[in-house]
Parts: structure tokens; sequence; C-alpha cells
């Protein structure tokens, strides 16, 4: 009730100031059964990525100052975006009308995405996954994240601030031996990285897995 009535609210606006407002692309429920359809596995097995992100001065500082010992994973403690997206763990796709569930089996992260939603007002509060808005463009899946905590970006330390903000294209392709989910992300953060850097990862549809419950026992970093 609540989304309708401020959409009426912005096109009564456009319409007296003569300014066209847009309107969020419809969904796509081939796409939304595809993506719906099982559990996406990366084709790089989860962990064993590596990134050269392209680190300010002071980006370059936080990271080599890091220790290892301080990664909030050895005391169970979910990561964050993008660094959940970075583990490369299987992942699923539960849409409910404009909420879209991205589940992820490492570390057993939870993702809410408003579809056709609105940015997030002044003083929303930042958190591990920040805000995530999604719309449809054509067959792709684009989700912008903001409001996230600082943090790190990757378990080895290269650092995010509150600034940073994240785009993700998702699409699913189908070629001879199945379809394939392509993920680009960008991220943008002037106070760690000197430039926007994208990364695309691929994954593979497993239509019979489920994704399993994440066993951590917090633990003592040893070099």
């Amino acid at each position: 009730m609540a989304r309708t009535a401020t959409l009426a609210l912005a096109l009564a606006l456009g319409a007296a100031t003569g300014l066209a407002v847009p309107r969020p692309a419809p969904a796509n429920p081939a796409v939304i059964e595809r993506l719906s359809a099982g559990v996406w596995r990366s084709l790089v097995p989860g962990g064993t990525n590596e990134y050269d992100f392209p680190l300010t001065p002071p980006g370059r500082e936080r990271y080599e100052s890091f220790r290892l010992d301080q990664d909030p994973s050895l005391r169970c403690e979910p990561p964050g975006m993008p660094r959940a997206f970075y583990n490369l763990s299987p992942m699923a796709f539960s849409f409910d009308g404009d909420t879209l569930t991205i589940r992820y089996e490492t570390m057993d992260v939870v993702r809410t995405v408003a579809l056709g939603g609105t940015p997030p007002a002044p003083g929303t509060p930042h958190g591990p996954n920040g805000h995530s808005v999604g719309r449809w463009d054509g067959d792709a899946l684009i989700i912008d994240t903001t409001h996230l905590a600082a943090g790190e970006t990757t378990r080895d330390g290269f650092p995010k601030s509150d600034a940073m903000r994240l785009r993700e294209s998702i699409r699913v392709e189908e070629r001879g031996d199945g379809p394939y989910l392509v993920a680009a992300v960008t991220i943008t953060d002037p106070a760690n990285f000197r430039e926007p850097f994208t990364t695309v990862n691929e994954f593979v549809l497993e239509p019979d897995w489920e994704l399993l419950p994440f066993e951590c026992h917090p633990t003592e970093y040893s070099p």
C-alpha cells in the first residue's frame, strides 16, 4: 500500500513539473524461474579466488596493517557484502513478490533485495550487507547496494569503507551443457580504490542441490 502510494505521488509530481518519472522495468518471469531452479555452484572453488584491487595509498596502508587474527570469521561472524559474494560459495535465489532473498552457504549469509524499491532514506543505518535495491534490465537483474558497514572486502584484509557502493549485474546464459549464471560485480570505494573495480564470475546450476547449514566453530589464527 505504501509503495503504491509513493509511486502515485511520484507520478503526480512528475506530471506537475513536466519531468518524466522512470517506471521500474517489469519482472522477467523466465529468468526468475531459472534463478530459482536450484543452487548455483561457482566454477572456481570457494576461497581460492584472488583479486588485484586498485588500492589507494591509504587503502594499501590499511591492507598491509590488517592482522589475519582480526578476521571476524574466526569468531563465526558472517561476512558482509561484498565478501559474502567473493567467497564464491554455493548460493540460492528465492523470489516473493517484490522481495528477493539470496542465501549463501558459507557462513549462512542471507541478503534481502527490494525489487523496484526506492533508495534508502537519509539516516538509514549501515550494516554488513548494506541496503540493496534491485531492478530488471531486460534479462539482467541489476542490484545496487549502499549503506555498507566498514570492514574487509576479502578474508585477507582488503578494506572497505562505509561509502562503498556495489552494482551487481546477474544474468543467466543457456549454453549447450546447461544454464550458467554470469555475475558481474563492480565496487566503487574512493577511500580505498583508485577506480571502480569489476569482477565477473560464472556459476553452474545444480538443480538437485540444497544449501547445507554452515557449521562454524570459533578458532584462533595460527600463522
